[in-house]
Order: C-alpha cells, then sequence, then structure tokens
C-alpha cells in the first residue's frame, strides 16, 4: 500500500479557496453551476498550475484558466498508437 501512496501528491485545498469563491460567484451568476466537490478540484488544480484530467470536459471547462486534459482519449489514442 506504502508503494501505491508514493505515486501521489496530496495538495493542499486552502490556496484554493480564493479561486472556489471567485468561480462560484462567476459561475452561479451566469447560470453555470458545478457542483461543490467538483468545483473545488478544479480551483485546486488552478491555484497549483496542475492539469485536470478528466473524461467530463464540458461540465469542468466552464471554469476559467483551467487546463484540461481527457484521460479517455489519451488513453484511446494510445490504444490506437498516435501517442
Amino acid at each position: 500500500m506504502n508503494k501505491f501512496v508514493e505515486y501521489f501528491k496530496i495538495i493542499p485545498i486552502f490556496n484554493s479557496l480564493d479561486i472556489y469563491a471567485q468561480e462560484k460567484a462567476r459561475l452561479r451568476k451566469n447560470g453555470m453551476i458545478i457542483d461543490d466537490f467538483d468545483l473545488l478540484i478544479g480551483a485546486s488544480a488552478v491555484a497549483n498550475n496542475m492539469v485536470l484530467v478528466t473524461a467530463n470536459e464540458q461540465h469542468f471547462s466552464r471554469m476559467s484558466n483551467i487546463t484540461i486534459e481527457n484521460g479517455a482519449k489519451l488513453e484511446s489514442l494510445h490504444n490506437r498508437g498516435r501517442v
């Protein structure tokens, strides 16, 4: 189990809370609400300059300044020898 955990980096969420609040207000104002936990995940990615890997591009693309990679598409391309 310890080897498995070593592959992951735990990031704090405290530096993400300002982005979370700004995005929540902006999205609510524009009628593009995102679930709170998803919004926190996205805000954490933005705050830590990380790429968010998700198959839910449409959902997370509502956020400002987020970089998204679709893991399902990447795997599909890899399986076809294109990556």
